[in-house]
């Protein structure tokens, strides 16, 4: 008798012990990976999403927590360390920030390069670029009003939001960053100084 009204009892409260069962495993689950990765370790995290190109403040990030094996390799740790960088990717929100994600960091300039804002003539075509995109720079070419290739084959490091000020060209246009040399940089500035200038994609 007593079997039996065990029986019933479990199968009238069934989904309640099933919702028990799996609270159990989870809590189990999650023990044994704290137990596998061990103590957090401290890593900068986007609050919202970054956009590429933009300057980071303190209220685009925090400090979280995280297991070191899901850190990201050269992770920062302190805020400060990246307030006042610019972004070259799109960060989503809670992505921790690393150098490669940043203009300057580790691999976005050569060394011997210069990061030149520029502002092309053309802004619906800037659309089309991307960090990374290997672009002819395109202006009036040195002692002539003729136009032509006046820096070949440099490379776009980041697109700040259009808001930010630039130092070439038309007002209108977002800022582009390329990767340059100084003797490309002189070309384009002295291009930019006479019309606007513009870029072939490659």
């Amino acid at each position: 008798m007593q079997l039996s009204s065990i029986r019933r009892a479990f199968r009238w409260h069934r989904r309640t012990f099933a919702a028990l069962f799996v609270a159990v495993a989870v809590l189990a689950g999650l023990n044994a990976l704290t137990s596998r990765t061990g103590p957090g370790i401290p890593v900068v995290v986007a609050t919202r999403t970054i956009v590429g190109g933009t300057t980071v403040t303190a209220d685009d990030l925090a400090v979280a927590t995280a297991p070191a094996e899901f850190v990201p390799e050269g992770a920062f740790t302190a805020i400060d360390a990246v307030v006042g960088r610019i972004t070259v990717v799109d960060l989503p929100a809670r992505a921790a920030l690393t150098p490669s994600a940043l203009l300057g960091g580790e691999g976005q300039i050569a060394a011997g390069k210069l990061a030149l804002p520029v502002r092309f003539a053309e802004s619906a075509a800037v659309s089309l670029l991307r960090v990374g995109s290997r672009i002819d720079v395109l202006g009036a070419t040195a002692g002539s009003s003729e136009y032509g290739v006046v820096a070949s084959d440099v490379r776009v490091v980041a697109m700040p939001a259009s808001g930010e000020g630039g130092v070439l060209g038309g007002s209108d246009s977002p800022i582009v960053l390329l990767e340059v040399d100084s003797a490309e940089a002189s070309r384009i500035s002295a291009a930019a100084s006479v019309s606007s200038v513009g870029f072939a994609l490659r």
